[in-house]
């Protein structure tokens, strides 16, 4: 079995989408309520209450991180940053931040820091 992507529920789906279109550089698949990237869904049913208390971590890969947070920071005015890039104590290269419900988004850079 291999995990192909996550769907979001969401009580706001094109705020949402226009977050990770962001994000992710990627232009979503819209239907109706439904907004497909490639590895990330979001998805308005109609009767979402969004909780607080999140339990998952979004996590992707990048090659330069560093990059890519100075990116997010100039075009997300307002991003909610948890941890900016710093090494890790159990050795990755990484930065934490929310998405706009309260997700938890980690990126890891790809190749390991000495």
């Amino acid at each position: 079995m291999k995990l192909s992507g996550i769907c979001i529920t969401t009580n706001n789906a094109p705020r949402l989408a226009a977050f990770y279109q962001i994000v992710l550089r990627e232009q979503p698949r819209i239907e109706g309520s439904h907004y497909s990237f490639s590895s990330v869904s979001i998805w308005d049913p109609g009767d979402v209450k969004v909780p607080d208390n999140k339990h998952i971590w979004l996590m992707f890969g990048d090659a330069d991180i560093d990059s890519l947070y100075v990116r997010l920071l100039l075009e997300i005015p307002g991003i909610k940053i948890i941890s900016p890039p710093e090494k890790k104590e159990w050795g990755a290269y990484s930065f934490w931040f929310y998405d706009p419900d309260g997700n938890k988004i980690s990126v890891f850079e790809e190749r390991m820091r000495k």
